[in-house]
């Protein structure tokens, strides 16, 4: 990328905006040049270390000229009109999901964006997980057939969640569809290559009134889909399972940031035609009778997978705002559809 590296203002220094400045911090196209949060002696703090400016308040820091990018690690109740005010002061933004609480909220953001002649993505790093990828890419290539139905399963770490957490108060996260489920709707649109449509969606509630499961199913185009997510588990028993079933074989991703991807099919051939396709190491394994299996790992670990998928989302950011004619992967119109299919999903749970 050519030019001076793009300043970036970083709104919201909890424990993930701490994750995102140490990401940011490792990419040589863009500068960390301000930090903002509520707590002054937090913002002081990783300021001094990224030798950046500190501000206590979002206009002071869009008034700053050296930020040209504006990361928004906020509760997701403060991502309208923190994100449209920045917006309006010519900043572009790389927006933590979900991109607004409603679609009116959404569009007002892709409106603004779009009249100030900025950039407007969302961190959704499954775009960028080299396992999701790969699937996306398989199913493009057909050599399994046709992509028939894909299923998620996601028993989150619930339990280490305080209920004093903003994620337990719906008003400020949207609930669980919208504050989770969005990056599930938009990585499954990314893989079959198709908008969703919710069709059925139920929620429970546990015995402290809070709502801790949901479930819906959808369609993309003429595949089946079927979303469960359970905040009803410790980070010592989590489980994240998706699974992709077509004509002659299975895609199956394991954990929330995935790092193992086990492919099974009918034939070695099918396996060995799709090694290009694939990262990480591999391993096949043919079985006669059964299925044939093909396993590949990311073996530098979940933490630095996820530093890397974020990595990548700003850096594609930070070269479109040096030059507008690189596209990016995720835009503000990734953002509002899966956010659709998450407004609809939790109406429906409702009705």
């Amino acid at each position: 990328m050519n030019g001076k590296p793009v300043g970036i203002g970083l709104v919201g220094a909890g424990a993930f905006g701490d994750f995102c400045l140490a990401a940011f911090a490792q990419v040589p196209e863009v500068r960390i040049a301000a930090v903002c949060d509520s707590d002054a002696a937090r913002a002081s703090k990783f300021a001094d270390q990224y030798h950046a400016q500190a501000y206590t308040t979002l206009g002071d820091l869009l008034k700053d000229p050296t930020v040209e990018i504006v990361a928004l690690n906020t509760p997701p109740f403060l991502h309208a009109e923190q994100g449209i005010a920045a917006l309006q002061a010519g900043k572009h933004l790389f927006c933590e999901k979900p991109l607004a609480l409603n679609l009116q909220d959404a569009e007002i953001m892709r409106e603004t964006a779009e009249r100030n002649h900025v950039q407007l993505t969302v961190d959704y790093v499954m775009r960028f997980n080299p396992l999701w990828i790969a699937a996306a890419n398989i199913r493009a290539s057909g050599v399994l057939g046709k992509l028939l139905h894909m299923d998620l399963a996601n028993h989150a770490a619930g339990l280490n969640l305080p209920d004093s957490h903003w994620f337990w108060d719906k008003p400020k996260s949207g609930g669980i569809w919208i504050e989770h489920g969005v990056h599930f709707f938009d990585a499954f649109g990314m893989v079959a290559g198709e908008t969703g449509t919710i069709t059925h969606a139920q929620s429970f509630i546990n015995a402290k009134g809070q709502e801790d499961r949901v479930e819906a199913l959808a369609h993309y185009g003429n595949t089946s889909a079927h979303f469960y997510h359970g905040f009803t588990h410790s980070g010592v028993n989590e489980q994240t399972t998706v699974r992709f079933a077509f004509e002659s074989g299975y895609i199956t991703l394991y954990e929330w940031v995935p790092t193992l991807m086990v492919i099974e099919s009918v034939t070695t051939e099918n396996l060995e035609s799709i090694r290009s396709l694939l990262p990480g190491q591999i391993e096949v394994t043919s079985a006669d009778g059964g299925l044939n299996r093909a396993e590949v790992q990311l073996t530098q670990g979940k933490s630095a997978v996820y530093r890397e998928c974020i990595q990548s989302g700003i850096f594609e950011l930070a070269r479109s705002v040096r030059d507008s004619g690189n596209p990016l992967r995720v835009t503000g119109d990734h953002g509002f559809t899966s956010l659709a299919m998450a407004v609809g999903a939790t109406n429906m749970s409702h009705a």
